[in-house]
């Protein structure tokens, strides 16, 4: 039915345990969906730890990596639990406080010729309020979406399953974090994955006093990021601003360092120390964590071992988050490049086999397998036959030519005309060679592309672009348990010595 292909991302590094536990006071803030019961009483047994990975909003659950990086810490959380006999429960922290609307509201899946479709709900007013993904309501174009996806899918159960389980959370008045979370939930269940929600006021609150350290001490955090060498991640850290954004009229508002207090980047608004504090413990749900201090938010709340992350995470990790950890007096988790890998179907083996391909190959390809498919080169030996006949042609038309000259000069016309038509036949034989080579490389090509479009869709990694729908809807479990089967796998290569 479909293989799934693994890509290598790096050495999975040591994991260590650590010795707090869960914070029952947290308990809200996961959410509930069935099957996910017996993840929530390993969760609270003694000595629990935790496994974390975790993503903003995407349209029906967002790209495949979401899934994968789900998967992945939920595979890493059971080679782990096995090693140490205790309990380890991978957790997915839903970033509802993200306010990335583009991001948040686009999808793409394969319809039933291969091709690509991408829906995209209407942007958000420039005037707008820049609102995080847990306030801001799902638009109408986002149930109607669901409609086209199912006429791009293939009858069956895996379709009708797939659609209700989108339509049971993507429902008028919904938000776009709630509508992603839920969904999440009920898709994760299986694997013993809990989704944890942030924006959850119990979160808040157990957040006040980071955020105050964060808000308090701004002007030495931005010291210590500005003395770091250049990231290379496009995360401006270092230039006066804090590692806090508040709610404001403008929506989700960065505090910047102003004198020996704060002030909204947007609305302008300006506090002092003791005010911003005040504002803090008064309503915490206002505040939010930026993406540098919120991995350091999440290990001071959860016992957690590893955080699953992709590419971009692990750079800003390593490079730029890691100096905050000693500031706050928090123990770092262990980052975990997350697992890659790109989905084959049988369409895709067919089309890799006429073409005499392999995955790997499509999948690194820089343009040089379309190329030869259009070189259309004729054969080197029927080149040469065809160059001959004009050769000959030429040389023929020559003597004939001067011996016609010499019986009548009228016939230099008549025979350079007809010698002309004998050599618009090699031209002919040339033509018609050329056109059915244009033919099959053609069909090659336009396999090609099709191949193309399913493992590198818009040319970017698979993953990167196609949402889970697209693999649901045609395989149903299936896909989801082989996905699995892969990425367990992957996290047995842990270092055997790990402790």
């Amino acid at each position: 039915m479909l293989r799934v292909v693994s890509h290598p991302f790096g050495p999975l590094p040591p994991v260590g345990p650590r010795a707090d536990a869960w914070r029952a006071e947290l308990d809200p803030a996961l959410i509930a969906t069935p099957g996910a019961e017996a993840a929530y009483q390993r969760l609270h047994q003694p000595g629990a730890l935790v496994v974390t990975t975790g993503q903003q909003p995407g349209l029906y659950t967002g790209p495949l990596y979401t899934v994968h990086k789900a998967l992945a810490a939920a595979a890493l959380a059971r080679v782990l639990e096995r090693r140490w006999q205790r309990p380890v429960v991978p957790i997915f922290w839903v970033a509802g406080d993200d306010h990335d609307y583009t991001e948040a509201t686009n999808a793409t899946w394969l319809d039933s010729t291969g091709a690509t479709m991408d829906w995209t709900l209407a942007p958000r007013p420039a005037t707008a309020p820049q609102l995080p993904m847990s306030e801001e309501i799902l638009p109408a174009e986002a149930i109607a979406g669901l409609d086209r996806l199912a006429a791009d899918l293939p009858p069956g159960p895996p379709r009708d399953e797939t659609l209700a389980w989108l339509r049971r959370y993507y429902v008028p008045g919904a938000t776009i974090h709630r509508a992603y979370a839920n969904a999440l939930a009920e898709l994760l269940a299986p694997f013993g994955v809990l989704c944890f929600d942030p924006t959850h006021l119990a979160v808040k609150r157990a957040q006040i006093p980071l955020i105050r350290a964060a808000l308090m001490r701004a002007a030495e955090f931005d010291s210590a990021l500005a003395a770091l060498p250049d990231a290379g991640t496009g995360i401006a850290a270092g230039e006066g601003a804090t590692l806090v954004f508040m709610g404001t009229g403008v929506g989700r508002d960065r505090l910047l360092i102003d004198g020996d207090g704060v002030r909204t980047r947007r609305s302008g608004e300006r506090f002092s120390q003791k005010q911003i504090v005040a504002v803090l413990e008064k309503d915490p749900s206002r505040f939010s964590a930026n993406v540098l201090l919120r991995p350091v938010v999440e290990s001071a709340l959860l016992p957690t071992v590893a955080y699953v992350a992709g590419p971009g995470e692990l750079r800003y990790l390593e490079r730029q988050a890691s100096a905050l950890y000693p500031l706050l007096e928090v123990p770092v988790q262990v980052p975990v490049p997350r697992w890659s890998g790109t989905v084959v179907e049988r369409w895709t083996e067919r089309l890799l086999g006429r073409l005499h391909l392999t995955a790997d190959a499509v999948l690194s390809d820089d343009g040089t397998i379309a190329k030869s498919l259009l070189a259309r080169a004729l054969p080197g030996d029927a080149r040469q036959a065809i160059e001959a006949l004009r050769g000959q042609i030429g040389r023929s038309a020559g003597v004939i030519g001067a011996a016609g000259i010499r019986i009548d000069p009228v016939l230099d016309r008549a025979i350079k005309g007809r010698m002309q038509r004998i050599g618009q036949i090699a031209n002919d034989i040339e033509a018609v060679i050329v056109r059915h080579l244009k033919r099959r490389d053609d069909i090659a090509y336009a396999q090609f592309m099709r191949l193309s479009t399913g493992l590198r869709p818009h040319g970017k990694p698979q993953e990167r672009v196609l949402t889970a729908a697209s693999f649901l809807g045609r395989y149903g479990n299936a896909w989801l348990n082989a996905l699995f089967e892969t990425i367990s796998a992957w996290a047995e290569a842990l270092p055997e010595d790990t402790p």
